[in-house]
């Protein structure tokens, strides 16, 4: 009879299994998410990524640091950088540090409507969190802070 019970998988390792599925499902649909935003902007996924981070970052990089972020070749970091600044959404600067190279710096006026993209995705999950309480938050920011801890090891960030 023990046997049989210790088959049955206990609340925690059901709930572990359940938090493991969704953040996975997460993870995926919110790649489809971007991914979709981009197509609508007549952007690859990548040079939508790439907006995010500047934007996320806030002020101008290298394009080694984009290309480090996005685990981008030199050569396709160039490419992407040479799209972006086509369509207006960043400019090259030079770099008062390093002569050789320049930082990027992201247009927002002229970025606005794919940013407004990624807006759209944020509010929906700002939303979502409205219903739970300021201790569920803090624990869900504390979960999501070790798991983007964990996954940079993983990308070897």
């Amino acid at each position: 009879m023990t046997e049989a019970r210790s088959s049955i998988p206990s609340q925690p390792e059901v709930m572990l299994k359940r938090i493991h599925l969704s953040l996975r499902e997460l993870i995926e649909v919110a790649e489809i998410a971007r991914a979709r935003a981009a197509k609508l902007q007549n952007l690859h996924p990548t040079d939508m990524a790439c907006l995010a981070y500047l934007q996320r970052v806030g002020s101008p990089v290298s394009a080694k640091q984009i290309s480090s972020h996005l685990n981008l070749s030199s050569g396709s970091g160039t490419a992407l950088l040479d799209r972006l600044e086509a369509a207006g959404y960043t400019r090259r600067l030079p770099n008062p540090d390093d002569r050789r190279s320049v930082l990027i710096e992201l247009d927002t006026e002229k970025a606005k409507e794919p940013l407004a993209r990624l807006a759209e995705i944020e509010r929906g999950y700002s939303a979502m969190t409205q219903s739970f309480s300021e201790n569920d938050l803090a624990a869900i920011a504390k979960f999501l802070d070790e798991m983007n801890k964990i996954a940079k090891r993983l990308a070897e960030y």
